[in-house]
This record gives structure tokens, C-alpha cells and sequence, in this order.
């Protein structure tokens, strides 16, 4: 009788730490789901923003140009950087624009 007592009781336990690994396995399932679609907001948010590159891309300097002296004039509060002066939070967005910034003495 003590062997069958000793045997339920190790299938109790069993069955209880498969229960606590179920439970952990939904947790860390939730953690999935979550981290998922934080993945997926930014993989939008960067599709976005590489859309908005290659529209920029497509612009004639001239009109690049133009656009820097504008943000400089009248600066967008949502570009600026911790207090970084505009041509040079404009000149970091991509090489193209540096060099168009670097060129446009207007702006410095």
C-alpha cells in the first residue's frame, strides 16, 4: 500500500508541474502575441517612413533644396532633436540630403 501511495502522490505531482508548465507556456504565449504585434506596428511605422524616403528620392534638388532652406526658415517642431540646430537634424535624414544641405550655404 505504501508503493501505491508513493506512486499516486508522484502522479499528483506530475500533474500538477504540467499544469504550472501549462500555465507558464500561456504566459510566455501572451508574451509572443504582444511582442508580435509590436513587431508589426513597427515594420509599419518603417514601411512608412521608407516610403517617405523614396519619395524624397524621386525630388529634383532644386526642389530638395528649397524644402531644406523652408524647414530652416520655419522650423517643424516634430523634426527638431534635442535642441540640434535644423540643418544639421535635416543633413542627418539621408546622404543625399547632407549633401544638398552641405551645399546650400543659405541654410547654415
Amino acid at each position: 500500500e505504501t508503493q501505491i501511495s508513493d506512486t499516486v502522490q508522484h502522479i499528483s505531482d506530475i500533474v500538477q508541474h504540467i499544469q504550472a508548465l501549462k500555465a507558464q507556456v500561456e504566459q510566455v504565449e501572451v508574451k509572443l502575441q504582444r511582442l508580435r504585434e509590436e513587431e508589426a506596428a513597427i515594420s509599419e511605422t518603417f514601411a512608412d517612413q521608407h516610403r517617405v524616403l523614396s519619395l524624397i528620392r524621386n525630388l529634383p534638388e532644386d526642389v530638395l533644396r528649397e524644402i531644406l532652406i523652408e524647414c530652416v526658415k520655419y522650423p517643424i517642431p516634430i523634426l527638431e532633436y534635442g535642441g540640434t540646430p535644423m540643418p544639421y537634424v535635416l543633413a542627418q535624414v539621408s546622404s543625399g540630403l547632407r549633401n544638398i544641405a552641405l551645399a546650400t550655404p543659405h541654410i547654415w
